[in-house]
């Protein structure tokens, strides 16, 4: 792993600390359904530890709950949007952090017309009208947005105000797997008008 990416991915553990769960408690077993089991399983072993940490609110209902209270009080000119941790995993070999898996949501600053500008489709992928996909967000980060139209929000928060979801690990594939899985547990969960489709596979960059 690179500088970059250690830093990329290993600051996303700060503010993690004695209060956080083992692994062994209910919350890794809450990670599992929110990200699905496999995909847990397989992102723990990247972290290369042997201490497992777990924190977060791994609760797909509770966390669309606490979004759609956000979007249902929204207006145009609020750009500050709280951010919510889904699930953290971190992995530690002594004191030191060997790795994490960091899986948060949040309302986004980002609007689907600026999907379109030329310096957005160089790194975006357009899944399907509602929902695209940077890949490479960052160093050891994948994110998606999709368009959620929130029952009592004003008419332009789907477009203005889609939802974001970011995951950070190891290997692009898992990455992958971990932010579909993690953005189709929470949709599922929220009251969207017209709920956003959410692929199974990485959509393809544009030729």
């Amino acid at each position: 792993m690179t500088a970059t990416a250690a830093l990329a991915i290993g600051g996303l553990l700060s503010g993690c600390s004695g209060g956080e769960e083992r692994a062994e408690s209910p919350k890794l077993g809450q990670c599992d359904t929110l990200l699905g089991a496999r995909n847990v399983e397989a992102g723990v072993k990247t972290t290369g530890g042997s201490d497992v940490e777990v924190g977060g609110t791994p609760q797909a209902d509770v966390l669309a709950d606490r979004l759609a209270r956000e979007a249902k009080q929204w207006q145009e000119s609020d750009l500050q949007h709280t951010r919510y941790t889904g699930c953290r995993m971190g992995a530690f070999e002594g004191d030191e952090i060997s790795g994490t898996v960091d899986a948060t949501v949040e309302w986004s600053a980002l609007s689907l017309g600026m999907m379109d500008s030329p310096e957005n489709s160089r790194t975006w992928r357009r899944a399907n009208p509602s929902v695209y996909v940077e890949p490479e967000a960052a160093p050891g980060l994948a994110r998606l947005i999709a368009a959620c139209a929130v029952p009592g929000a004003i008419a332009s928060q789907p477009s203005d105000l889609p939802l974001q979801f970011d995951v950070a690990s190891l290997g692009t594939e898992l990455r992958w797997e971990l932010l579909s899985t993690f953005a189709r547990s929470v949709v599922e969960e929220m009251d969207c008008t017209k709920p956003p489709v959410i692929p199974s596979a990485l959509p393809a960059a544009a030729s």
